[in-house]
């Protein structure tokens, strides 16, 4: 039990009052400091007794919603708490969290203010909060801390009890993210551009092959010769544009005016798509860590929920550190390679050999990353022809170059936007943080 300033001031006028009835030696002075002592002491009985009984009428019933998810994944969780607050008396609840957890968003406490003179009265109320589990295993919330005061005092205690604990959470190691098989096809929806099979105009006429489709076939021209003839058309299907999304890393730094620039226009990037294309696909990462995929999602107000609940920094459970590319290390092999047969130097051969070694080195040590085998399994079944990848370039962009490098490897135009600047390329102010190599990456 803590002592308020109220308490600390009539403790310190009770210390002044017997010191003085103690050199003038005055009964009425020692009287006047017992009773307020007397006084003081029946109000700290007072508040320990009705902090005894809020403790034992405060009840909490937690839900999550997933009991099993991957390290990296956000699970919502909601807490009921009800507790009896006596008249008078601040009370504040708050989850006790464990260091494995992160909370992304919401607030894990609540505060019941003070009522006035009255009986004590049964109070409830709902938390809500999104975590994310950075370390695998069971976890649960250990419990739930109490702090209540008065005009007097003020006292704390952690309640980690059965009934304030769990439920489990088991937390599955980082897995292979497998996008979702649904495709979308043309008798799905209406489609109004033109189409490869109907294109602008006929490119050839050739002799029937066996396996051709019969709807190309050319009847007039096959009466006339006596002869089935095909047509080749001359077209181009429009599709889609995938949307990466790099949110900021909620520990770094980052201009709040150029992350809402950022939602704006991913917002309006995915109802463009919707209503052009009739549907749209949103890959979001932080760093190397893929959160949410939406395949060919036709759903506009179902997009723009999911881009609503995930549009805010959030924590990363993986870094790359600016980790070298494999194909950066061989390119550095190849280069030492001529330099180490251009050398006519001995010194300059060693120099070479030992530089090379080290690279070898490195390279038969580094694996791929998991990050871009997810890349791989969720880039290869998607028809697309171009992306658009929106960041901030806050800090490491190591992660952004597999990504694009995987694109690329793929077929796929990369168009790279960022907040403040015009176009694709980056500005001044970008230069210097993303660095050369970075930047030739993206050209």
């Amino acid at each position: 039990m803590r002592l308020r300033r109220c308490a600390q001031g009539i403790s310190l006028l009770v210390i002044l009052l017997l010191v003085l009835a103690l050199i003038l030696d005055s009964m009425a002075i020692l009287l006047a400091g017992s009773t307020l002592l007397f006084a003081l002491a029946a109000l700290a009985l007072s508040f320990d007794n009705r902090f005894r009984q809020m403790v034992a009428s405060l009840m909490t019933n937690r839900t999550l919603e997933r009991t099993m998810v991957r390290k990296g994944a956000t699970v919502r969780v909601t807490t009921q708490i009800a507790v009896q607050v006596p008249a008078h008396m601040e009370v504040k609840i708050a989850e006790n969290l464990p260091s494995g957890l992160v909370v992304q968003d919401g607030e894990t406490g609540t505060v019941f203010e003070a009522v006035p003179a009255a009986p004590p009265q049964r109070q409830e109320r709902k938390v809500t909060y999104r975590v994310t589990p950075v370390v695998h295993g069971s976890m649960h919330v250990s419990g739930v801390s109490l702090t209540a005061r008065d005009l007097f005092f003020e006292n704390s205690i952690d309640l980690s009890s059965e009934p304030f604990r769990g439920p489990v959470l088991f937390v599955q190691p980082r897995g292979l993210f497998e996008p979702s098989s649904q495709r979308v096809t043309a008798e799905t929806r209406e489609i109004e551009k033109m189409s490869v099979l109907s294109g602008f105009g006929i490119r050839a006429l050739r002799e029937y092959y066996t396996g051709d489709d019969l709807r190309r076939i050319d009847w007039k021209l096959t009466a006339k010769h006596d002869k089935l003839f095909v047509r080749e058309y001359s077209g181009v299907m429009s599709l889609p544009p995938l949307i990466i999304v790099d949110l900021p890393w909620r520990r770094a730094p980052h201009s709040a005016q150029d992350f809402d620039r950022m939602v704006a226009a991913v917002a309006g990037m995915a109802e463009y798509s919707v209503k052009m294309f009739q549907y749209v696909s949103v890959l979001l990462i932080s760093g190397p860590n893929i959160l949410q995929y939406m395949g060919e999602e036709k759903d506009l107000q179902r997009c723009m929920s999911v881009l609503r609940e995930w549009m805010h920094p959030v924590e990363r459970t993986v870094h790359f550190y600016r980790m070298p590319d494999r194909s950066d290390l061989r390119r550095q092999i190849r280069t030492l390679e001529s330099r180490l047969e251009e050398a006519r130097d001995p010194s300059s051969q060693k120099f070479f050999d030992s530089l090379k070694k080290q690279y070898l080195r490195s390279l038969q040590a580094q694996q791929i990353p998991a990050f871009t085998a997810q890349l791989i399994r969720t880039l290869s079944p998607l028809m697309a022809d171009e992306c658009y990848v929106f960041s901030l370039f806050f800090g490491d962009a190591s992660h952004l170059r597999q990504l694009i490098r995987q694109a690329k490897a793929m077929k796929i135009r990369v168009h790279v936007r960022m907040p403040g600047t015009a176009g694709s390329s980056a500005g001044p102010e970008y230069q210097s943080r993303l660095g050369a190599d970075t930047l030739e990456a993206f050209a």
